[in-house]
């Protein structure tokens, strides 16, 4: 039996821990959540006020995301003030680096892995351009003079360049494309038993979940990942669970 998690994925081996304030419920009726995890076997807090020293990963450990992951949250705390986005892209990432874990990559296929490798990287350099954009910020000056960081409106650009690359895609290897869909989808709307009993005892993603769920009813009971309004509503389930998390 496989079980499957995805890029914004729901990780049956990924558990999250309690500790400090009591954790707030955010918007979408979700459930609460205190914003720690577990990020490649290491327990991770994701609060831009936590101060506790971040795990070290290799360049080259689960395709580079486990690092990448520790950056964005690394930005999440520098810049947390300002944008949930890094959060967001944190975890999102965090989720991708769970799925390539040696119990459960064999989810995906080596296309659809290759495929979500690349994008990780492209999606990384929108991401830094929101960090210069948010440094630029710091200061009097600096506040008057840059763009603004909505995260909404950062998680829509940042989908706009996930569907070219869909589209590009599609039109390059539509069998590869064909199975991107399907694996990516089965994440989303998840019918393993033992994942959703994974899914219930883990704060993270049972509140994840309930979002997801929110969507799947949205649209007829089923999320499609190829729909880039529907990743967008995503995103705004992360964001506001990133949003939530106790201030210390």
């Amino acid at each position: 039996m496989v079980v499957r998690s995805g890029i914004f994925g729901l990780a049956l081996f990924v558990s999250a821990c309690g500790g400090g304030q009591p954790p707030q419920a955010p918007e979408m009726g979700l459930p609460a959540w205190d914003g720690t995890l577990i990020v490649c076997n290491e327990t991770v807090s994701y609060a831009p006020s936590a101060i506790a020293p971040l795990p070290e990963f290799a360049a080259d450990e689960r395709l580079g995301l486990c690092a990448r992951t520790m950056r964005y949250v690394t930005l999440n705390r520098q810049y947390g003030g300002q944008t949930s986005y890094f959060g967001v892209a944190a975890a999102t990432t965090a989720s991708l680096a769970a799925t390539y874990a040696p119990l459960v990559r064999r989810a995906y296929s080596d296309s659809t892995w290759e495929f979500m490798d690349n994008l990780s990287g492209d999606i990384e350099v929108r991401v830094n351009a929101a960090a210069e954009n948010a440094a630029g910020g710091q200061g009097l000056l600096g506040r008057l003079s840059r763009a603004p960081m909505d995260t909404g409106a950062l998680i829509r650009e940042e989908q706009k360049d996930v569907q070219a690359a869909l589209l590009a895609f599609a039109a390059d290897d539509p069998d590869g494309y064909a199975t991107l869909a399907k694996e990516v989808n089965s994440t989303f709307n998840p019918t393993n038993r033992l994942l959703i009993a994974a899914i219930n005892r883990n704060p993270f993603y049972r509140a994840y979940e309930a979002g997801l769920a929110q969507v799947r009813a949205r649209h007829g009971g089923a999320i499609d990942f190829a729909d880039m309004e529907q990743r967008i509503e995503i995103g705004a389930v992360l964001q506001a669970l990133i949003e939530a998390i106790p201030a210390g």
